[in-house]
């Protein structure tokens, strides 16, 4: 009876999803509604991002000058400082996606005598914390949208909405992307989005050359991208050489503002935040790359155990004589972020939640996580139900361990019982799990 109902509620759910704007909808709305109402906020590198907006839309220009009293506040805390003007430290990329957001709120609580740009000069967290949440609960949002449509390409409707609800729900997407203005969401979007242009390429070689707008706006989110743009721009010249000028042509609808604009404020094509220094100054390199993979603190594959999938989905494709090109560079791309991010001094990411900077590589762990779920119709007997089986395990273990580290106490491991910025042992530590915190203190 009750397999009955699951089947009824299955065919129900596959029909209506069957057409894309109800896919779109239901899927956005619902990753929406349910990340912005998770209530952890994070913020911490990501606290000017919409007062450097805020300061596009008021004064026409990116200095946060007029917040130079609540820098104070703060220590200064993520300000670069260039003749006399304060910019925000981190990538600009973050703060002009969430221009059309600040500039509808600003708006509208201004007709209510309550406007933003008010608030954040009496309360910069409180006034922002909303802000913050809805940006980038929309931003996982429309990542999870293309992430139905990159899964739909080798899937059903049913498990491509599961392959969305692992991204949603069971990877750093909830725990760290949608907790605060991260450079992390847009970083995921940017990427999905390039890599769903570079897989309708397949029957529509023309649409390559437009991969190259958010592939090189990823570089103005996160500097980090630059791995998947060098690699990924290689792939193009490879695969689509017709269509590479092309490709390189639109991406200097992106290169050229930016270029310009680092210019205007560092006299420099980089500002210092991208600069190369900032990567292979680790002591720590070995135990970084250790670390990132395995650590109870920052590991991927402990926090994000069905990223395991992955690799099982790299074996298929294999064996089956299916492995590709583009497989090649996204694991190349996978693997030289992983060696980037260990060689940075604070590989750990600082005071966060798991393995954040790890992050931007959740779709391409998506990606490579598809061809075991595309599998397992095919497989027969009882290795198809152990199959299953294994799979729902790591699911519902991703799944309960990024629902644990949406609480403050998950949070609060960084502070208590010390810092972790002073104590960076404490990542080593199985005894203190950060996604177990809450769960230790609710027992």
């Amino acid at each position: 009876m009750a397999f009955k109902l699951m089947e009824e509620i299955k065919n129900n759910l596959v029909s209506v999803m069957s057409h894309p704007i109800n896919a779109v909808l239901v899927i956005f709305l619902v990753v929406l509604v349910s990340h912005f109402s998770t209530d952890l906020y994070t913020s911490g590198d990501s606290m000017w991002s919409v007062p450097t907006a805020m300061s596009i839309i008021k004064e026409g220009n990116v200095d946060i000058n007029e917040y130079e009293g609540i820098a104070k506040d703060y220590s200064s805390y993520g300000i670069t400082v260039v003749d006399g003007y304060l910019y925000n430290d981190f990538p600009i990329g973050v703060s002009l996606m969430a221009l059309p957001f600040v500039f509808a709120v600003e708006t509208f609580s201004t007709v209510f005598s309550y406007p933003l740009s008010l608030e954040i000069l009496n309360d910069l967290f409180s006034a922002v914390r909303d802000v913050e949440i809805f940006i980038a609960s929309f931003v996982i949002a429309a990542t999870a949208v293309i992430i139905y449509f990159i899964a739909r390409k080798f899937l059903g409707i049913f498990l491509s909405l599961s392959v969305v609800f692992i991204f949603a729900f069971c990877t750093s997407a909830w725990s760290t992307a949608s907790r605060a203005l991260w450079q992390h969401g847009p970083s995921m979007l940017m990427l999905s989005i390039t890599l769903l242009l570079i897989l309708n390429a397949r029957s529509k070689p023309h649409l390559v050359q437009f991969a190259s707008l958010p592939l090189a706006f990823s570089y103005v989110v996160r500097p980090t991208n630059g791995i998947s743009i060098a690699l990924l721009t290689l792939f193009v010249f490879i695969k689509y050489r017709n269509y590479f000028f092309r490709f390189c042509l639109w991406s200097l609808a992106v290169a050229i503002p930016f270029i310009l604009f680092n210019y205007s404020i560092y006299n420099s094509i980089l500002s210092p935040y991208y600069m190369p220094q900032r990567i292979g100054a680790s002591p720590h390199f070995f135990e970084a790359l250790a670390g990132n993979l395995i650590s109870p603190g920052r590991g991927i594959f402990i926090f994000t155990p069905i990223f395991l999938v992955s690799l099982a989905g790299i074996y298929i494709k294999i064996k089956n004589r299916q492995f590709e090109q583009l497989d090649g560079f996204l694991i190349t791309i996978i693997l030289f972020h992983w060696l980037a991010i260990s060689s940075f001094p604070f590989w750990y990411g600082g005071w966060t939640i798991g393995p954040r900077l790890f992050s931007d590589m959740v779709p391409y762990f998506i990606y490579l996580l598809i061809p075991f779920i595309a599998e397992i119709p095919k497989i027969k007997g009882a290795f198809k139900s152990m199959s299953i089986i294994i799979l729902l395990i790591l699911v519902l273990t991703s799944f309960f361990i990024h629902y644990e580290s949406t609480s403050s106490s998950a949070w609060h491991w960084n502070e208590r019982p010390s810092n972790i910025n002073d104590h960076p042992e404490r990542i080593w530590d199985w005894d203190d799990i950060q996604f177990l915190r809450a769960l230790k203190y609710r027992v």
